[in-house]
């Protein structure tokens, strides 16, 4: 029986974490006639979803980025022995020489250095990257802006690289419970309109743009704007929050943290208009179940946003702030920009579905697997 191994040591972590998840609810139902062996931290196991009987989880208790990855991971597949692994990021386990297909999702650390807390970090990043494309038997880039930036500044193998989009899962489009949606906003705080950033304090995310925009657009606007909440990373007590009592921004700005799944459906249904001026994305998730919602958007002129939404979306420069202002304020008192930008970013969002990058990876491994070894 063919044992694909998938390493799942991501799951709890934004971002990287819903793709992991994603591939775990449709992969092993879709090759029921293969043992799956799924690899997660103790932190992990506890957001596993019900498997079938072909699936095996393993633990492995080594944190990304050190040493001890890099020793235990290829321990623990010699004694497991895959006919294929599966890790969803570019730090690969040196050592191991067994068929591997390797997922990159961007490579930010490359195109901003500045963004890396160590100086180090670059030729880490750099090292690694070119390591996972040299001895992966395929890539999965989760977007042709992604691919491009590997054949660009890494030299990858075009032949080698397959892009494979994220998706969003059939809940976000279905039809829900008003009533239990609005219980779950008044619990959060969310009694009044408010536009939504979804992501982490991560420098391309540009959450300090995003709060430097609200401000000029409260100053301008007065103050029964539309408030700001911001989920993801971002809680009461965290280091954003003296900045936005600095700004005062206090009563505005709704500090939502990591929310579960049904939770962030509730709070994304219910925003005025969806916010993402990132710097840079590989594919910019967020803004793909913004559009699944059908929320109106405002996101950056980059070339991963152009990619996925094309022209269904408010477009910003992410680097001017008085542009942002400009867009929140129109998002604001134009109900019809509104509406035509909401329908049309759902529309797009119809493309996109983790089904379909569930089975488009498993043809990946099936082609994989009938290559000589």
């Amino acid at each position: 029986m063919v044992t694909v191994a998938l390493d799942a040591r991501k799951l709890p972590d934004f971002g990287i974490g819903s793709y992991v998840a994603a591939l775990l609810r449709h992969l092993p139902a879709m090759a029921p006639e293969w043992s799956w062996a799924i690899l997660v931290t103790a932190e992990g196991r506890e957001m596993l979803p019900a498997f079938p009987p072909n699936v095996r989880v393993l633990h492995v208790e080594a944190k990304g980025y050190t040493v001890r990855e890099q020793l235990l991971l290829p321990w623990r597949l010699s004694t497991l022995r895959p006919r294929l692994f599966h890790i969803p990021h570019y730090v690969i386990p040196l050592s191991y020489v067994g068929r591997m297909v390797v997922t990159i999702h961007d490579i930010i650390h490359v195109l901003f250095p500045e963004f890396l807390p160590k100086p180090a970090g670059y030729a880490y990043a750099t090292f690694m990257i070119r390591a996972a494309v040299a001895r992966a038997r395929r890539v999965i880039a989760v977007s042709h802006t992604t691919a491009q930036d590997l054949a660009t500044l890494l030299g990858a193998n075009a032949h080698k690289v397959e892009v494979i989009p994220n998706g969003v899962e059939a809940e976000f489009f279905a039809d829900h419970d008003g009533n239990e949606d609005e219980a779950h906003r008044r619990r959060l705080g969310l009694s009044r309109p408010y536009f939504l950033f979804v992501g982490n304090h991560k420098p391309h995310k540009n959450v300090e743009a995003v709060l430097k925009a609200y401000q000029l657009f409260v100053n301008e606007a007065g103050d029964e704007v539309p408030h700001l909440a911001l989920a993801g990373g971002f809680t009461p007590t965290g280091p954003l929050a003296p900045r936005v009592e600095a700004m005062g921004l206090a009563s505005k700005v709704r500090f939502l943290g990591f929310l579960p799944r049904h939770e962030l459906r509730a709070v994304y249904r219910g925003a005025l208009a969806f916010l993402c001026p990132s710097l840079y994305e590989g594919f910019g998730l967020p803004v793909l179940e913004a559009a699944a919602c059908g929320l109106p958007i405002m996101a950056s002129d980059i070339p991963a946003v152009r990619e996925v939404l094309a022209d269904a979306v408010l477009k910003v420069n992410p680097r001017d702030v008085v542009e942002q202002a400009q867009a929140m304020r129109r998002l604001w008192q134009e109900p019809e920009t509104r509406k035509k930008l909401a329908s049309a970013a759902h529309s797009r969002a119809q493309r996109f579905r983790w089904e379909q990058t569930a089975r488009e990876t498993l043809g990946v491994y099936r082609r994989v697997l009938g290559e000589t070894p």
